[in-house]
Parts: C-alpha cells; sequence; structure tokens
C-alpha cells in the first residue's frame, strides 16, 4: 500500500457494511428488502441530481465572475501596454535629444571673428619641412 488511508462509503470497510445489511435483512424480512433497495436507490438518484444541480448553478454564478476578471484584466493588460508604449516613445526621444551633437548657436559676425583672431597656423594646415641631407 501506499501507505495513505483508502476513503469508504461514511469511512466503512465491507465488513461494517455487510453486518448492516444482514441487520436490515433480519428486521425487515426479506419481502421488504426489493422495495427498501428501490428506495435507497431513488435516494441515492435524488441526491446526484441535487449535487448536480447545486455544481451546475455554482458555475453558472462563478462564470458570470470569471467573465468579470476577464474583463477587468484585459483593461489591465491594455492599459499597461499603453503605458508601456508611451514610455518607450519618451525614452527614445530623450535618447535621441541626448546623443544628437548641439550646434553652438554663433551669429555669423562672431564667428568671422573667431576665425581671424586665431592664428594662421591654426587656420592652414602645417607643411612639414621635407628636405633630405645628402651626404
Amino acid at each position: 500500500m501506499s501507505g495513505l488511508p483508502v476513503l469508504l462509503f461514511l469511512d466503512m470497510s465491507g465488513g461494517e457494511i455487510l453486518l448492516i445489511m444482514l441487520v436490515v435483512f433480519l428486521v425487515f424480512g426479506p419481502e421488504k428488502m426489493p422495495e427498501m433497495a428501490r428506495k435507497a436507490g431513488r435516494l441515492m438518484n435524488q441526491m446526484k441530481k441535487a449535487s448536480n444541480d447545486l455544481t451546475r448553478e455554482f458555475k453558472k454564478e462563478t462564470e458570470g465572475l470569471h467573465n468579470d476578471i476577464s474583463a477587468i484584466q484585459n483593461q489591465v493588460k491594455d492599459q499597461v501596454e499603453s503605458v508601456n508604449r508611451e514610455f518607450n516613445r519618451t525614452k527614445s526621444q530623450v535618447n535621441a535629444e541626448m546623443y544628437t551633437p548641439v550646434k553652438p548657436a554663433v551669429p555669423d559676425e562672431a564667428a568671422e571673428e573667431n576665425v581671424s583672431e586665431k592664428a594662421p597656423d591654426a587656420i592652414a594646415p602645417k607643411i612639414e619641412n621635407t628636405t633630405t641631407k645628402t651626404e
């Protein structure tokens, strides 16, 4: 055995059920046994039907709740996606502004003065003396 208890009908073993059936047989006699079995069968069917009805009603009620929860879940999902899109748009704008070079706002006259103030060496490229000595 796996060590788990075996659950029987109302936690009764087969011997206990046999003993109860023997007592019922002795008390009511063999003539009443078929009638009692039919009544027990009807009772079990009614209990099964009531259980199925209860289960059906429970599923029906929980289905409405499940639909409501699904609708709310979809709304939250849509909102999160919207916020995520807005976040990504803002992030790309910030990144674009951070990595674009900023040109100084210098008027044309000031730019000409800055160029003329520089030494001629800074404007013209340096030419190295490439004469070679021969001996």
